[in-house]
């Protein structure tokens, strides 16, 4: 087992305790998650064995916590694409009748 911190997600997990990013698909079925699902701080997840124990290792020595994990919101915010009148633009989204 172990626990997510800040901003993880699946793949970054897979980096971290296996070494590989292939490693994700046996982490999400293990523990009945998608890749893409958010996870969340101090969650706790069963890992598979390291698929390359030297990089798994190489993470856990240098103390690497790889945390790339985005929300659809800072997406959303990044791109400038929002909801509601300051997002819309009339007879696009929002038609007048």
């Amino acid at each position: 087992m172990i626990t997510v911190t800040s901003r993880q997600s699946v793949l970054d997990i897979a980096l971290q305790h296996c070494g590989a990013l292939e490693a994700a698909f046996d982490i999400a079925i293990s523990n009945g998650i998608s890749l893409s699902d958010d996870l969340t701080v101090g969650q706790q997840l069963v890992m598979p064995e390291p698929t390359d124990k030297m990089m798994a290792r190489h993470y856990n020595v240098n103390g690497i916590l790889p945390a790339t994990a985005i929300t659809t919101e800072e997406i959303n915010d990044a791109l400038n694409i929002g909801d509601g009148i300051g997002f819309w633009s009339i007879e696009i989204d929002f038609i007048v009748q």
